[in-house]
């Protein structure tokens, strides 16, 4: 009852309810409108016009499929509610600014792409290159994860960066916020990036707080008390950078239920990676990348980089993905990666939610003799996205991959490894929003130790988990509803 009444009184909840309010008065001035003499005509030219220009247009045909059902089914109201509210309504300003600072990135970094593979060769175009001289450690759990990033904390010598979707309180956030405090009395340069979504049941005094301690606070696209699609724009990355030699990503959010302090879904299976060496430059750059973005300020990223090297240790490629370009570059990489596998192709997601290219790979890929599983969880944690999410493996079933459900509870680790050769984690999930909405970040690995570890704990995952094929059928109810939902599985 408690968790009801404080989502009811949360700024998240004031919000929506202004934003349905909108959409109510909306429809209302639509209705008053249609009374006049060929005010009918021409909404219905306008809806025509839209479903033309979608069907002709570039983009995404689930996008367009979710956005021209409703309007086909409310051709009076649908096309002028796409006009005012359609996703894609951040100025050209904006937008201009975020290219000037993905451009400015090939100024610092090096210019000697040291793999010759073609993922590698692509990330490298888009001014992400290729690192050795880095260590890779995986960490197989939440808990695993949050341990060592508290002993790298403490030693923390002269900057740290922090950049997460979620931030709850609890004893996680407590834990962290003690060192931070610590760090910045001494010296330390301590910069902290969250979403505001995401992290949008913290106090409204947080960010004031934080800043009496020392830390360096900015929030990412803040919600708006108006309609407005690009609030779809989240900041999804979970990147941590330790004086510029040690960094991490990987599932975790800064909340109890990443480390199983708090079981809302059953147990919480989590991962990421540690990297230690040249490759941190990378990760660096992206943080600071979107701290200029929303400061709005220049930046001399050269203050925090350091030369530091370690063992080789395969290819390492740190990289971040933007919705703001005209690249899908986290989607591009998985295609890669799909297409010159020959052994396997293991992938673990919270949500599985794909597009034709994305499905039409898997299914080649396992119909060529690629031994490819997918491993989802068993509990959900958003229902309607679950019922998506499973809507879409019995036609992977009949090509022969293998899906299971997690089933002590809840995966959120965003994972593909191919061949063991091969690997891609950090925070993409297998949905439209990771791949067209979210502000992102990935590590991309060749031949590197950690993809072993991974392999091993995906084997290990399956043995815990149930296969789909041996779960009962769903009711012809249920079946009817994933299909309604699957329409507009773009917008989800």
């Amino acid at each position: 009852m408690k968790r009801i009444l404080r989502l009811l009184l949360s700024r998240t909840a004031f919000i929506l309810i202004l934003l349905l309010l909108q959409i109510g008065l909306f429809f209302l001035i639509i209705e008053y409108f249609i009374q006049f003499p060929y005010v009918n005509t021409i909404l219905y030219a306008i809806s025509v016009f839209i479903v033309l220009y979608l069907v002709s247009s570039d983009g995404d045909p689930n996008y367009k499929i979710s956005w021209i059902i409703p309007i086909l089914l409310f051709p009076l109201f649908g096309g002028i509610f796409y006009l005012f509210y359609r996703q894609r309504n951040i100025s050209n300003k904006v937008i201009d600014e975020h290219l000037k600072i993905d451009q400015d990135r090939k100024h610092f970094i090096p210019t000697e792409n040291i793999s010759d593979l073609r993922t590698a060769h692509y990330l490298n175009t888009l001014n992400w290159p290729s690192y050795d001289q880095t260590k890779t450690e995986f960490l197989s759990s939440g808990e695993i994860m949050f341990q060592r990033m508290k002993q790298d904390l403490l030693n923390a010598q002269s900057f740290i960066f922090l950049e997460f979707f979620i931030i709850k309180k609890g004893v996680m956030w407590d834990e962290l916020l003690t060192i931070l405090k610590d760090k910045t009395s001494n010296g330390v340069d301590v910069k902290l990036i969250f979403d505001d979504f995401g992290s949008s049941g913290l106090p409204l005094n947080f960010v004031k707080k934080l800043t009496q301690y020392g830390i360096d606070v900015k929030v990412f696209n803040k919600m708006k008390m108006h309609l407005n699609f690009g609030m779809n724009y989240r900041d999804h990355r979970k990147i941590m950078v330790i004086d510029g030699k040690i960094g991490y990503t990987g599932g975790i959010n800064i909340a109890d239920e990443y480390i199983n302090l708090k079981s809302p879904f059953g147990h919480w299976l989590d991962i990421g990676l540690r990297i230690e060496g040249s490759a941190v430059w990378s990760l660096t750059l992206g943080f600071l990348e979107n701290y200029r973005f929303i400061h709005k300020k220049t930046i001399d990223y050269l203050t925090y980089k350091v030369d530091y090297q370690t063992d080789d240790d395969g290819i390492v490629i740190p990289f971040t993905d933007t919705p703001l370009d005209h690249n899908v570059t986290s989607k591009l990489t998985y295609l890669q990666m799909i297409h010159s596998a020959t052994k396997f192709i293991y992938i673990t997601t919270p949500y599985l939610i794909i597009d034709n290219e994305i499905s039409n790979a898997l299914k080649l890929a396992s119909i060529s003799g690629v031994d490819v599983r997918i491993i989802i969880p068993y509990v959900p944690d958003k229902k309607i996205v679950y019922m998506v999410t499973e809507s879409y493996v019995p036609d992977l079933l009949r090509f022969g991959i293998k899906v299971y459900k997690y089933k002590p509870g809840f995966i959120h680790a965003k994972l593909m490894v191919t061949d063991n050769e091969k690997a891609m984690i950090g925070t993409v999930n297998f949905d439209y929003r990771s791949f067209y909405l979210h502000f992102e970040n990935s590590i991309y690995l060749e031949n590197s130790s950690a993809i072993h570890h991974m392999t091993s704990f995906f084997l290990k995952t399956v043995e815990e988990s149930v296969s789909f094929e041996d779960l009962k059928k769903p009711n012809l109810f249920y079946v009817i509803l994933q299909q309604f939902f699957k329409g507009f599985s773009s917008l989800l």
